[in-house]
């Protein structure tokens, strides 16, 4: 799925008592620390550069501080309330409440489980140029990871989720394709994984590239290594994750050399159910009252049933009529405020999302006939576990296996929430068990 933009970070500290304040917002995909100083405060992007951001002015009126970047257009408005700071922040159309905890340091990546060289496993460069459905050169690389040693191993063919992505499915300095790898090459398990189009060391025409296109690409990488001589072709599968656990079964339907699939938060349920099923989780994650929920929740298939072609003013026609008994308050509480129509146009528009929209793995998975895990995780909000295994079971009646993991959310990171705005506060990458779990399922698999 697309996915959601996640994750502000702003880290502040009252001068006078010099402490770190570390805050997270669902709203933008930014990372920003602040650090107040005797003169005016300094604010960074510690994702993007070390160097500080330009604070133009900043005040404060009794307990309330304001700071104001002003070629950034960014406001940030903040009072203390029980040890952390509490407030709101605004940057140009968007405006959102965020709470700020007190830390004793800057946020830090941490990624403890992120595999440094010199790594225990062997690599090497798999590459395919192909010429896809639609006519374009296609050019994909990747890195094909397997134990020490010139065996031929069982091999996993890793496709990543949606939004273009580098071979390890990178988000938030997160690499959960390599940790993967690492994790199986431990037990005796080879892994390709690879650079979408137009990412990385791989080139391909995007803007006309949507969910079965990118199957298209998954299905050249496979091919590319089943003659590898470090790769057992009678126990060579495919896994995706999220769009990926969508493609992974999509060619498996039709290619008969995938020996099984592996779908990690896959769906079962169609693309517009699953998106509804999104907005539900993300929202009542957040706190959301159920009337609100339900306001949201009608709004956006009203939004979703729009016909290509609709104009802007017919999207605020929309949003219009559901929120106009709203205070401004709530409205923007439900993501629907200023700038909402034009953002949800522009995302409706694009040939992904209106594939997305009409996928139906109905249309493929009663005819995937090798074996299939689908692993899920109960707390996941992008693609929720239990209608979509559900889904699952129905559509390949009961042949694949399905596990939903206690905790987990849709990166398969420990999560009490699920909610997509922890993703960059976890540090944990991928859970063991659900490393595990798919070690165990893989290497049960008879050749």
């Amino acid at each position: 799925m697309k996915r959601i933009l996640i994750t502000v970070l702003l880290c502040m500290a009252m001068a006078a008592q010099a402490q770190w304040y570390n805050g997270w917002s669902a709203k933008t995909g930014l990372v920003l620390s602040l650090h107040l100083t005797d003169s005016l405060p300094e604010l960074y992007s510690p994702m993007q550069s070390e160097a500080p951001l330009p604070v133009s002015q900043s005040s404060r009126r009794g307990d309330t501080l304001r700071i104001e970047c002003s070629s950034l257009n960014l406001k940030i408005t903040l009072t203390p309330r029980d040890g952390d700071l509490v407030g709101t922040w605004r940057q140009g159309f968007l405006r959102e409440d965020i709470t700020f905890e007190a830390s004793d340091t800057i946020f830090l990546m941490r990624r403890p489980q992120t595999p440094q060289p010199p790594y225990a496993f062997d690599e090497e460069t798999i590459v395919a140029d192909y010429t896809d459905s639609q006519g374009n050169a296609v050019h994909l690389e990747g890195t094909l990871t397997y134990p020490r040693g010139d065996g031929r191993y069982p091999c996993l063919v890793l496709v990543s989720g949606s939004g273009q992505q580098n071979r390890d499915e990178e988000l938030f300095f997160h690499k959960p394709f390599l940790v993967l790898a690492d994790y199986l090459a431990s037990r005796g398990i080879a892994t390709l994984r690879y650079d979408d189009r137009g990412v990385g060391a791989s080139t391909g025409v995007l803007d006309s590239a949507d969910t079965r296109l990118f199957a298209e690409d998954a299905e050249a990488m496979f091919k590319a290594v089943q003659g590898n001589r470090h790769v057992d072709r009678k126990r060579l599968g495919l896994g995706g994750h999220s769009e990926g656990g969508a493609i992974a079964p999509m060619v498996a339907a039709r290619n008969r050399d995938v020996k099984f699939v592996v779908m990690l938060a896959g769906q079962g349920c169609s693309g517009l159910d699953v998106m509804m099923q999104q907005n539900e989780a993300i929202y009542r994650a957040a706190g959301l009252g159920e009337s609100l929920l339900a306001e949201r929740l009608a709004c956006m298939r009203e939004l979703f049933a729009m016909p290509q072609g609709a104009t802007l003013d017919e999207y605020r026609a929309v949003i219009k009529r559901h929120t106009a008994e709203l205070t401004p308050a709530q409205v923007d509480s439900i993501g629907l405020g200023r700038g909402a129509a034009a953002q949800v146009k522009q995302q409706l528009d694009s040939r992904w999302m209106q594939t997305f929209l009409k996928l139906n793995p109905a249309e493929w998975l009663p005819k995937v006939k090798c074996p299939m895990l689908a692993l899920n995780g109960s707390t996941d909000c992008q693609v929720v576990a239990r209608p979509n295994q559900a889904r699952i079971r129905e559509l390949t009646k009961h042949r694949a296996e399905c596990r939903e993991l206690p905790g987990l959310n849709h990166l398969f990171q420990h999560s009490a929430t699920g909610a997509p705005a922890d993703y960059v506060k976890i540090e944990e990458t991928m859970a063991p068990e659900a490393m595990q779990a798919v070690a165990e399922w893989v290497l049960s698999l008879r050749k």
